[in-house]
């Protein structure tokens, strides 16, 4: 009982002056007054709010881990059951596979046949167009809106369809004019727009061209001019 009252005393005497005995932390560095610190006792240090967070990060972790395995269970469990499935059903995805693709190409085919037709049906009618402008253009002519007297048309129709002399029916050529003649919305070729051109450049020229008295002679005689000799 002596020893138990004298170490409750230097326990009690302990305590009444640990307010003067001071220590200092070996992480940070600062002092600290003994009866700050919070004393306890048993096999392991209490708990604090480290461990408590430590503690809650294994647990989540293990939760989280749980439910990882799950998923990755029910996806298992739907491939085999999307396969059982297929495997069961095989026969009639391949039907409806191969259903779909005669549907694809019959509408193909139609939409081909039709497009077909159209151009057909387009170069028909061009065709005709095109024939009756040729049938037309050799009788415009005649044409009271063609303007020009039909004697003084010269039809040549390549490149262009009508050279005009006007006034040769009467006896004196005034004018010469190129026409070519259209129908629809048709326009000028290329060369023809040339021709356009070069007449309203006004490189327009007259030439004229003799055989020569040799080549004459030759032809007279009987013999072949040579080719040089025949136009001066």
């Amino acid at each position: 009982m002596a020893n138990i009252s004298g170490s409750v005393g230097s326990l009690l005497n302990f305590y009444k002056h640990e307010r003067n005995i001071f220590g200092r932390c070996p992480e940070c560095g600062n002092p600290f007054r003994l009866s700050e610190v919070k004393l306890t006792y048993g096999k392991e240090p209490p708990r604090d709010v480290v461990t408590r967070l430590k503690r809650d990060r294994d647990k989540l972790k293990a939760q989280l881990d749980e439910l990882e395995t799950e998923i990755a269970d029910i996806e298992a469990d739907h491939a085999d059951e999307l396969g059982t499935i297929r495997e069961a059903h095989a026969g009639e995805l391949d039907s409806l596979d191969q259903q779909w693709r005669d549907k694809v190409d019959i509408a193909v085919q139609k939409h081909l046949l039709d497009k077909i037709r159209d151009i057909r049906r387009d170069a028909i009618a061009r065709s005709r167009v095109g024939q009756l402008g040729k049938t037309i253009e050799k009788v415009v002519p005649m044409f009271p809106g063609f303007g020009f007297h039909p004697s003084d048309v010269r039809p040549i129709f390549d490149p262009i369809d009508f050279v005009i002399f006007d006034g040769c029916f009467n006896g004196g050529v005034t004018d010469v004019v190129f026409v070519e003649f259209k129908t629809g919305q048709s326009r000028l070729t290329p060369l023809q727009a040339s021709i356009k051109e070069a007449v309203n450049n006004k490189r327009v020229h007259f030439k004229e061209r003799r055989m020569s008295k040799e080549a004459i002679k030759l032809l007279t005689e009987g013999r072949r001019p040579k080719l040089q000799h025949l136009v001066t």
